[in-house]
């Protein structure tokens, strides 16, 4: 078993890789891969937290003040700051290490009280108080994203969709998107942004003449919900159906977060059920 010193540098290691210099893959052999969170404010899991730190702006940081280690038992005492509220965080952690790994997870989490918060006159941390009525990170607030920002945003997404077999689409992305950006079909499955160009190039080789529109936009915080149209006519096989020669126009919804001034993740559906069945199509699979 790792002495208590050895066990500390380990924690406070995997917490400055992840939070600070957020380089995820090596934060991957920090935490175990069945990562348990008992966090109030945390998604479960690993990919939970990876995914909360990636949505967070780049100018967060952790900085520990106190740290004991008993066992694979570790409390912390420290602080996060450069998020999008008005105050740093407090946070107080526990963690259970298992085989090296972090294991299991406890938190509580605080906004820093100012001076004139303070009942007992002294700082929750460190040797000074917060300041008193601290001003939002510029740039990070709910209201800085506007609509016409937002568009801006996206744009070259939706470029990429609009007849792909025409476009780089591989660069459109990145110029939209983060290296790292998670585009999920499901609650629990994402593409990275390679594997999603590969499939706008996949259905724009299906479908020639795809036209891909923004019917409505909305701006929540550092999230875009977008409305968009989908139009065109299959000349090959779609979705496991056989061409027909009809068209189709359909509906999608796009919820993205923003980070850093692209696009971070999203989660999307559209309704190509509904698509199929305007093209009154057979199945391949009917066929075999």
């Amino acid at each position: 078993m790792a002495s208590a010193e050895e066990t500390k540098a380990r924690v406070l290691e995997a917490f400055d890789t992840l939070f600070n210099q957020r380089d995820y893959a090596k934060a991957a052999e920090f935490w175990s891969e069945n990562y348990i969170q008992h966090s109030a404010h945390i998604p479960p899991g690993r990919d939970g937290l990876f995914g909360l730190v990636r949505a967070m702006p780049e100018t967060l940081r952790y900085e520990n003040h106190l740290i004991l280690a008993e066992g694979e038992d570790v409390l912390m005492h420290g602080r996060f700051t450069g998020h999008a509220n008005p105050r740093p965080w407090l946070a107080a952690d526990r963690l259970r290490l298992e085989n090296g790994l972090l294991a299991e997870h406890w938190d509580v989490l605080a906004d820093e009280p100012t001076e004139a918060e303070s009942v007992s006159g002294l700082p929750a941390i460190g040797a000074a108080f917060a300041q008193a009525d601290l001003p939002p990170t510029p740039g990070l607030t709910a209201s800085s994203l506007t609509v016409e920002e937002a568009r801006k945003i996206t744009a070259p997404l939706y470029e990429a969709l609009n007849q792909p077999a025409t476009k780089d689409v591989a660069a459109l992305l990145a110029q939209a998107a983060l290296p790292d950006y998670r585009s999920h079909h499901t609650n629990e499955e994402y593409l990275t942004r390679d594997q999603l160009a590969e499939v706008f190039k996949g259905i724009g080789a299906s479908v020639p003449d795809l036209r891909w529109t923004v019917q409505d936009i909305k701006v929540i915080g550092d999230q875009i919900v977008v409305r968009g149209k989908a139009t065109g006519t299959p000349t090959a096989e779609f979705w496991g159906a056989k061409p027909t020669g009809k068209r189709f126009d359909t509906m999608a919804i796009d919820i993205f977060t923003v980070r850093n001034g692209k696009l971070a993740n999203a989660y999307h559906v559209e309704n190509w059920v509904g698509a199929l069945q305007q093209m009154a199509v057979e199945r391949v699979a009917a066929d075999a």
